[in-house]
């Protein structure tokens, strides 16, 4: 068991694999923890209600969304502090790199948006638009092994929405069940599963044909996914 903080959210790796960075949620702080030593050895102040955390593809910087404030705090590990503070729309919860780390994607929930970003000088390019605010409501972001598409589950929306990466433009949306939340593709992405909160099961999902194949049960408050094999 490693000490996190308080209320920690969501956490990501450091290049190395030696650092862990968590969202404490209610402190609104991000936490630099040292896994071997298993203690928090630096507590940043973000946001309030910071949620999403994501390592920039170099390992250079990390993004925390900060769902109360509408921000993303840009954080320099190895200075241990926010070195930039950005406004993104409203309660943005996950974030995906592309793989050169130009451009992050953001959800931007309580807009029904995805956030075009730049990450060299950390400002929105544009929003994505996906729907009706309140309606649509993107959670998490899943980019394709190639980077040429991008999934985004929307909650109480029930579908998920495939943007084009190259166009910055949603292609399709299918609907994936009752609260799609957390989401993964198998590793070869034919399948994309979809972890569906208070329904409690999994949606898998044919991407080709982009209809649910099959629904299983996943105990009480299934929130995210990860695939191992095909």
């Amino acid at each position: 068991m490693i000490q996190s903080g308080n209320d920690p959210e969501n956490f990501d790796l450091s290049k190395d694999g030696a650092l862990l960075f968590v969202s404490n949620e209610d402190d609104a702080l991000a936490g630099i923890i040292d896994i071997a030593a298993g203690k928090v050895v630096h507590s940043i102040k973000v946001g309030a209600e910071p949620e999403g955390v994501k390592v920039s593809p170099d390992g250079k910087f990390f993004y925390v969304t900060c769902e109360d404030t509408g921000t993303v705090s840009v954080i320099d590990p190895v200075a241990a502090k926010a070195i930039k503070t950005f406004k993104v729309g409203r309660r943005p919860r996950s974030v995906a790199f592309l793989p050169d780390g130009s451009r992050p994607y953001i959800t931007a929930e309580n807009d029904g948006t995805v956030m075009l970003v730049n990450s060299v000088a950390h400002k929105v390019i544009r929003p994505i638009k996906l729907g009706e605010p309140g309606v649509i409501k993107p959670m998490s972001v899943l980019l394709n092994a190639d980077a040429s598409r991008l999934y985004v589950s929307t909650g109480r929306g029930h579908k998920v929405f495939v943007i084009d990466t190259a166009s910055n433009e949603p292609v399709a949306s299918f609907d994936a069940g009752q609260r799609p939340w957390g989401i993964a593709l198998s590793p070869v992405g034919k399948m994309l599963f979809t972890a569906n909160g208070p329904s409690n099961y999994v949606s898998i999902i044919d991407v080709a044909s982009n209809t649910i194949v099959k629904k299983v049960k996943a105990g009480t408050g299934p929130w995210g996914v990860i695939t191992l094999a095909e």
